[in-house]
This record gives structure tokens, sequence and C-alpha cells, in this order.
């Protein structure tokens, strides 16, 4: 008998896709914060602030993140 991960319940969407790269910077990349705004479907809408190196990983680490929001760069 060994431990297995919990599974998600379909009620709390798709599985997301975590890791250094994928859901958040490779730890000697050079970044800068971007503001964001993630909004999933039947949830409010989550600002937040993530360092990433551009803009358009910056988005792509929300969307790993959460796979069934959209995401909006603030100013």
């Amino acid at each position: 008998m060994g431990w297995s991960e919990p599974k998600r319940l379909p009620s709390e969407g798709p599985e997301p896709n975590l890791g250094a790269g994928i859901s958040r910077p490779l730890p000697s990349e050079a970044t800068r914060l971007y503001r964001l705004s993630v909004k999933q479907p039947g949830k409010p809408v989550l600002r937040l602030t993530i360092p990433a190196p551009t803009k358009a990983k910056a988005i792509k680490y929300c969307q790993n993140r959460w796979p069934d929001c959209t995401v909006e760069v603030l100013q």
C-alpha cells in the first residue's frame, strides 16, 4: 500500500500544469513583476502580481496554473 496523489474533483476544473519554467520562472531567469487579472468561470476575478521574464510568459504561467482562465495584463 503506497501513497497516491489526491485526484481533483470535476467541479475544481482542469488539472494545472505546474513546475519551474511552466507555471513560474526558472531560478536563473531575470524577471520583472507583471500585474494580471485572472478570471475563471464561476469565480471572482483574481488580481495578482507575478515575476516573469516577459509579458507573454506571465500570461502563459497563469494559463498553466489555471487552465480554464482568461488573463488580462493590468497597467
